[in-house]
């Protein structure tokens, strides 16, 4: 018995076709904060390692974005709101790691001359030394301590008082080229702000609360909430105000604001409180920040960013300075009339007696017109209408044969 013969050319089986692969069901901030507690867990299951510090959060907050970022928008093709939901995810986990509301921003006052920094106001030293306090630092630690004292009083005691806070002053000396420049500025032109208005704005920064920079994110580029827009500029405004620090070039507020507010805005703001700073050095710092907190040298690297800033300033100037409405003014519809017509104006007809044909004759005069006919109001005119020939037809002249007296003549 033969062997069965092989048939030759049947198609083998195609193999099933790969779907293609789709984004991350998974919030970005969920997978973050997994990857975060992972790390932190292998930290303290080390047991060659210290206590956690602040650098060593801040170490790891980057390691859990980086491969967070790379599981979530890495190996695919991203659309233009992706692209830019990564770009501010990016500057809004800096923000989370550098912690800029932190008194530690505050540069000592005895830092190089050329760079910016605060000075305490020579009418508030004196008051400041009485109170423990020397430097500008100092004094914005001790009102933030007496500002969070108030907010949260202890148990059966009242407010507590604020402290002499509102009446230390400092003055923001921005940086120069020399430090023979910075001595030269003067320091009596500079809009002093109380210490306590300083504690207030990094104990209220916008971001000081968030635990999910993604969403936070999210929030800068879908936000229309016309109150939502309101409150940002609020806070941009009052970071120019009263911490102009945080827009130092080594700090990454700088960048959030500049979501915000624009370079002519910023430099506006600082002219008003005596602080003189070009837009270039706004720009400067902000290509300094960029490319030292995120790595951004190249201008396709900023491009993102800059395209949320420029959608974001329209929204931002829409809902707090919208522009005026239109009034429309209609005419009303014109008087036709078979013997004259009379020119309507824009704020409808002139006020007056009615116009109608009358049998009377026709007055001119300069408001109504040569040939527009008035009324009669004079009694003297009344009187002489009685003396004119009526316009009514003459009765027939009589004639021989019209009456019964007077037969016709028919001869």
């Amino acid at each position: 018995m033969s062997p069965a013969p092989i048939i030759q050319g049947v198609p083998t089986l195609a193999s099933p076709p790969q779907p293609p692969h789709s984004p991350i069901k998974e919030n970005f901030d969920e997978i973050f904060h997994a990857k975060f507690m992972q790390i932190i867990q292998q930290y303290r299951d080390n047991p060659r390692t210290g206590s956690l510090t602040q650098k060593d959060r801040k170490q790891f907050i980057d390691s859990a974005y980086h491969a967070t970022d790379e599981l979530y928008f890495g190996n695919r093709k991203l659309d233009d709101t992706e692209i830019k939901l990564r770009a501010l995810t990016k500057v809004f986990y800096k923000v989370l790691a550098d912690e800029p509301w932190s008194e530690e921003w505050i540069r000592p006052h005895d830092v190089e001359r050329k760079l910016s920094r605060f000075e305490m106001h020579p009418d508030s030293r004196e008051l400041a030394a009485q109170n423990g306090v020397h430097t500008p630092r100092e004094a914005v630690i001790a009102a933030r301590r007496a500002l969070i004292a108030t907010q949260s009083p202890s148990p059966g005691h009242g407010p507590q008082p604020r402290g002499p806070f509102d009446d230390i002053e400092i003055i923001y000396i921005p940086g120069t080229v020399s430090s023979t420049a910075t001595n030269k500025i003067d320091r009596m032109q500079i809009y002093p702000v109380s210490v306590s208005s300083v504690a207030h704005i990094l104990q209220t920064h916008i971001c000081r609360d968030m635990t999910r920079p993604y969403l936070m994110a999210q929030k800068f580029v879908h936000c229309t909430d016309t109150l939502e827009l309101i409150k940002m500029r609020q806070f941009a405004c009052d970071v120019c105000d009263f911490a102009p620090h945080l827009l130092d070039n080594d700090n990454i507020s700088l960048l959030i604001v500049l979501l915000i507010l624009t370079r002519s805005e910023i430099c506006k703001r600082f002219e008003e409180n005596g602080i003189r700073i070009e837009g270039s050095t706004i720009s400067h710092r902000r290509a300094e920040c960029m490319k030292q907190k995120l790595g951004w040298k190249e201008l396709a690297d900023r491009k993102p960013f800059d395209n949320v800033a420029a959608d974001f300033q329209t929204r931002v100037k829409n809902a707090c300075f919208p522009a005026p409405r239109a009034r429309v003014t209609r005419s009303k519809p014109q008087r036709k009339s078979s013997a004259h017509s009379m020119h309507v104006g824009l704020m409808g007809p002139p006020i007056g007696p009615p116009k109608h044909h009358s049998p009377y004759p026709q007055h001119g005069s300069i408001k109504n017109g040569p040939n527009v006919p008035t009324f009669p109001t004079q009694q003297a005119n009344f009187l002489n209408l009685l003396h004119q020939p009526s316009h009514t037809p003459a009765a027939p002249k009589s004639r021989p044969g019209s009456t019964p007296n007077d037969p016709m003549d028919l001869s």
